[in-house]
């Protein structure tokens, strides 16, 4: 029943009668001028052989279509009355950082490599109040409802990306949208994401090497009537993600975790290879507004979701005798099986409006959420309800003030407010968030617990100052969080809540600029804490990149440059599948390393390329290092990529 209600809507969302409109977002920092920049499609053809008129037009009359003929947006910027129009990044600036963990900044950590568990380095606010299921170390390889882009071309737009990188890790994507007509239109994507092993196990001996695999779907679509009065913007996300999780490596024959790292045929701790992660869902979302006047219109939300995460591992006895799992709840050792089904289903509607540079938004919400777990035939489920305030003044431009609220009734809260301005910006925020189902509830085998917890809450300011001119930027930046009862897993892999607040200081700088053909960036940020030592974080994490551009005959563009990348030694987590959840380890402080990355791209007319040898100084700075608990990084290794956008 479930799924013929998504399906229903999924007709109701993408029929004709529904349609798609304009995009945003992604500017082009290319210092190099686009010789295939499209001239207006609109302006005079230039008149053949001395002709005019009829005479003058032919087979040979074209109109070209490129990067400056479509646009985009994304429905925070419908939302938010926000009419700019973004264009498709066609530049080389950081082109070559094609991993999910180089396009955080280096912001966040895996297992060693891509489609592996992810964390982020530093401690995040939440996103979103209201209690969410908490397996999430796969969420970011998913595309984002708050990140689809909706698109407006006058031609067919597609989007070629093909990744190819040491062991295999392989992504490709394809994107494809075009106009049904001027006011409607509709597209998809489809990323298909793989990775190999680097640890060896039974199933790697027998050839079959397959670490990872993943599929993404998204079909989207946009539509605006004649007189603007009214706009509809939906999508339907699709996302399947498999592992075959090996535990880290095995330290055999009294082994340190250093030493290991010298070796490049580690074998796995999980060895018969019968350990296996699954995390799938499909989510729909609806959103569309009524314009009556610019200062009073309708808006509304619909959002559907049905996920299944699932862990088995065939081997549990042997793995518990090598001490992985702490606990046994169970006269069963041959095998282990969690699973957790979670749906919900969110309709939020609400009014919003522009005065005179004020833009207001209020809204109510209802969320009904049911998690069941099969293993243990037990089942919560619960209904909220929300009320959220929006309130944005724009002093001009380049100045403004928003300040944004939500509540669930009875339980958690958020608050927050803003200042921007082309000096600096100020950034504050309070959240009460409630614990997660992963927190509060787990059955299986190896680790139960069915706890009430109290809401979280973080405190969080940030301040930043912009200083620049025409060739160099320098952004000096502060953060101050406070966080009380702060929810987590101990070295055990069992959820625990902190007595006493836990202050956290971070601050640092973001540079770059250009001087002649050379072009730099760098991010440096120096971390410090106060409290229970419960959130493991490096002190000090700075990256940078240097490249210089070489022109060709104005038809080859290329740069040669090097990425930088350093961390400071602490006790990163370790990380348990079974819950998929990073937890505490005193056992191993992974050292302080240095990585360097040397890489050339180039561009000829639209079509992209990178070479790329990672880690390139390894054996030379340092020997390689770990991302986590016993998850090495992925060894010198070479790489290579290409993107092609097409617009015909």
């Amino acid at each position: 029943m479930k799924y013929k209600l998504i399906f229903l809507l999924v007709l109701w969302g993408i029929s004709p009668a529904f349609a798609q409109t304009l995009q945003s977002a992604g500017g082009d920092r290319n210092s190099f001028p686009d010789p295939m920049a499209p001239k207006d499609p609109n302006a005079p053809k230039p008149v053949a052989n001395g002709k005019s008129g009829r005479a003058a037009l032919d087979d040979s009359t074209k109109m070209l279509y490129g990067p400056q003929t479509m646009s985009y947006f994304n429905e925070e910027d419908v939302l938010n009355g926000r009419g700019a129009k973004k264009s498709v990044d066609t530049s080389l600036h950081l082109f070559h950082r094609y991993l999910f963990q180089e396009r955080s900044g280096f912001l966040t950590a895996h297992l060693g490599t891509e489609g592996t568990a992810v964390r982020n380095i530093f401690v995040k606010k939440p996103d979103q109040i209201g209690t969410q299921l908490g397996y999430n170390a796969y969420m970011p390889y998913a595309f984002a409802t708050d990140e689809v882009k909706y698109y407006q071309s006058k031609s067919p737009y597609s989007d070629i990306e093909y990744y190819l990188g040491a062991g295999g890790q392989t992504r490709l994507n394809f994107t494809f949208a075009r106009n049904v007509d001027s006011l409607w239109n509709m597209g998809f994507e489809i990323q298909r994401q793989v990775s190999d092993k680097f640890l060896t196990d039974s199933k790697y001996k027998s050839g079959n090497q397959t670490l990872t695999e993943q599929w993404g779907v998204l079909f989207q679509t946009n539509f605006r009537t004649r007189n603007n009065r009214y706009r509809l913007l939906s999508h339907l996300n699709y996302f399947d993600q498999g592992i075959q999780d090996q535990g880290g490596l095995q330290l055999l024959n009294g082994l340190d975790p250093t030493t290991a790292l010298n070796y490049t045929d580690n074998g796995a701790l999980f060895a018969t290879s019968g350990v296996q992660s699954n995390d799938s869902f499909i989510k729909f979302h609806f959103y569309h507004e009524f314009i009556g006047f610019k200062g009073l219109q309708f808006f509304q939300r619909v959002d559907v979701e049905n996920r299944t995460a699932k862990f088995k591992d065939l081997d549990f006895a042997t793995n518990l005798t090598k001490s992985f799992y702490s606990k046994n709840f169970s006269s069963q050792t041959d095998s282990l099986y969690n699973e957790n089904q979670w749906q919900s289903y969110t309709h939020q509607t609400g009014i919003k409006g522009i005065f005179r540079g004020f833009t207001y938004r209020t809204y109510f919400k209802q969320r009904y959420w049911d998690v069941n777990n099969p293993m243990a035939g037990l089942q919560k489920n619960r209904l909220e309800n929300y009320v959220g305030l929006f309130l944005q003044q724009k002093f001009n431009d380049k100045i403004d003030f928003t300040a944004d609220g939500e509540y669930l009734v009875g339980s958690d809260y958020r608050l927050q407010a803003s200042f921007i301005s082309p000096f600096f910006q100020v950034k504050a925020s309070r959240i009460s968030v409630s614990p997660s189902i992963a927190q509060n509830w787990t059955y299986n085998a190896a680790f139960r617990w069915n706890q009430s917890f109290d809401n979280v809450l973080f405190d969080e300011l940030t301040g930043t100052l912009d200083l620049h001119t025409k060739n160099v930027y320098f952004r000096p930046t502060a953060t101050i969080q406070r966080i009380a009862n702060y929810a987590y897993f101990d070295t055990l892999s069992t959820a625990k809540q902190a007595a006493d607040a836990i202050g956290v200081f971070r601050t640092g700088f973001s540079a770059g600029g250009t001087f002649k053909r050379f072009e730099w960036s760098a991010l440096v940020l120096a971390n410090t804490k106060t409290g229970p030592d419960v959130i493991r974080m490096p002190s000090l994490v700075a990256n940078a990149n240097l490249a210089l551009n070489v022109q060709y005959k104005k038809l080859l563009y290329m740069q040669f440059g090097v990425d930088v990348q350093h961390q400071s030694a602490y006790f990163a987590d370790s990380y348990m599948p079974t819950i998929q959840q990073f937890h505490l380890q005193d056992r191993y402080e992974i050292p302080a390393f240095v990585q360097a990355d040397a890489y050339v791209t180039l561009r000829i007319n639209r079509v992209r390329l990178f070479f790329k040898m990672q880690n390139v100084t390894q054996g030379l700075l340092n020997s390689n290092y770990y991302t986590a608990y016993l998850h090495p990084a992925m060894a010198r290794s070479f790489g290579y990529g290409v993107r092609w956008l097409l617009f015909d």
